[in-house]
């Protein structure tokens, strides 16, 4: 996993490249011009819209968008959007071959085509993502909200969703230049393949879309941070800096937008309950500060590194004071405090304050006690390296989509087996991953459910191919121009 391969210098020679920079600039250029050319070339209305719609987009992302996604080293360029990008040319350099070879599509027109689908895939691909896990998204503001919902260089595309969303734009596209539908996605289906194949690699540099715990030879473990480590915590398999928390006493099913029934243990509730130790790692920094299991977390602190210990704490109120203090609520506080506010001061400290029940003053109460200790990371467990499970089938499927169109002369055979391969093969890998959620207690994901769909589409695509006499609508629908060489030929005297 590489989530950030480097980052982009803001400034050149001094002038920005983001905002109303370089950058901004250069869209707009690169735009008239070729909104003019159109124009010249008495391109039709249609194409001229979209060269002006194309460049307008370019030109509010990096006025409004790429600000806000610059950091302290300049702009990021993840490894996902790299390989986002790489499977975007390579899937759409093998669509514009083919159908050159194939059938002389003009090679704007494919070219127009695969932007068309590509921009409204990835829209596509982000909606579902967004709409699926919408409170991930949410922020204080609206402006915030949509930054991060449409941040997709750090990950959050739906395989499915770019499907739908290329498919509609790709038809409307082909109806609008009265294109015939079926024979042009059989052409766009083995490079939908290799473009999931590519992307999927971006998936294992974020770290996303991950299986669950193995043993095998090949088993990956992500970094701390990664999705497979939080999801890990959340879950207690691998303790939160060595200590792993009691699930809430209160049974309260937790709505989404969906009403998922989590199929997980989340540890990480806001459900408002005592904050309990279940366990300690062995040999820990939290063993060796005497934290044990049945200690209830009250207060939890950041103190500066080596400066208290817990006698120092308890008898000094001027220490007391050096400490930044927290309530802990729920587990969801103290999972917050430990991923996000000890971790952006991991130099310091952790101080807690704890009551244990066997604990018991002369009274007969329990007693708190102060414990002091710097916490370190826990390991993620391995995992089943999915990402490259489904890049490797996608590979496959390409393959067969390719030889099997050197003998197939019926339209919509390949879009067919697109429909029907691609999704038995995702609803099998969806049983050895665990980042998504069971579809309304159905026992199934979001992505099976839609898998079980799209297989019926499928089927039906190629009972109706396959019952229909053999044709195919692209031949000579794009005659080869005559050579001038043919033509001088033809005129010659003889």
């Amino acid at each position: 996993m590489r989530s950030t391969l480097f980052h982009i210098p803001t400034q050149i020679a001094g002038l920005p490249l983001f905002g109303e920079g370089i950058l901004y600039w250069t869209i707009l250029g690169v735009g008239l011009l070729a909104v003019v050319r159109g124009v010249l070339q008495r391109k039709s209305l249609s194409d001229v819209v979209f060269y002006t719609l194309i460049t307008a987009l370019g030109m509010a992302l990096m006025r409004f968008v790429a600000p806000s996604l610059l950091e302290a080293d300049g702009f990021p360029i993840r490894g996902y959007g790299v390989f986002l990008t790489i499977a975007i040319a390579a899937s759409g350099g093998l669509a514009l071959w083919r159908g050159k070879k194939l059938w002389n599509i003009p090679t704007d027109l494919t070219f127009t085509l695969l932007l068309v689908a590509a921009i409204f895939g990835i829209v596509g691909a982000r909606c579902f993502y967004v709409v699926q896990y919408w409170r991930e998204f949410q922020c204080e503001s609206f402006a915030e909200t949509l930054v991060s919902a449409i941040n997709v260089a750090n990950g959050g595309l739906v395989v499915y969703g770019s499907i739908i969303g290329g498919a509609i734009a790709a038809i409307v596209f082909l109806l609008v230049k009265k294109i015939p539908v079926v024979p042009v996605l059989d052409l766009l289906a083995p490079s939908l393949m290799l473009g999931i194949a590519i992307g999927r690699l971006g998936c294992f540099m974020n770290g996303c879309c991950f299986g669950g715990i193995c043993d095998l030879p090949w088993a990956v473990s992500f970094p701390p941070g990664s999705p497979a480590y939080v999801q890990q915590l959340d879950e207690g398999k691998i303790s939160l800096y060595g200590i792993t928390l009691a699930s809430p006493d209160a049974n309260t099913e937790e709505k989404t937008l969906f009403s998922l029934k989590s199929k997980h243990v989340n540890l990480a509730s806001e459900t408002p309950s005592d904050v309990v130790v279940a366990a300690v790692d062995p040999g820990s920094a939290a063993e060796d500060a005497g934290i044990k299991p049945g200690d209830k977390i009250l207060e939890l602190g950041v103190a500066p590194k080596g400066f208290l210990t817990s006698s120092e704490v308890a008898r000094d109120a001027f220490a007391q004071r050096k400490i930044s203090r927290f309530r802990a609520a729920n587990n969801a506080q103290v999972f917050y405090f430990f991923l996000n506010i000890w971790d952006e001061n991991s130099d310091d400290d952790v101080w807690l304050v704890l009551q244990n029940p066997d604990d018991k003053t002369e009274t007969g109460l329990a007693s708190a006690r102060n414990v002091v200790f710097h916490p370190t990371h826990s390991k993620a467990k391995p995992v089943h390296p999915t990402q490259i499970y489904s890049s490797i089938n996608a590979f496959v499927i390409c393959g067969v989509l390719l030889i099997v169109s050197r003998f197939v002369k019926r339209d919509g055979v390949l879009a067919g087996l697109t429909l029907v391969l691609y999704p038995v093969n995702r609803f099998c890998l969806e049983l050895l991953r665990v980042d998504e959620e069971s579809f309304y207690g159905a026992g199934l994901t979001i992505s099976q459910c839609v898998s079980l769909v799209v297989v019926f589409f499928g089927i039906g695509l190629l009972i109706w191919s396959l019952t229909r006499p053999p044709r195919r609508a692209l031949d000579g629908l794009f005659p080869e121009e005559t050579r001038a060489a043919d033509v001088v030929a033809q005129a010659a005297p003889k």
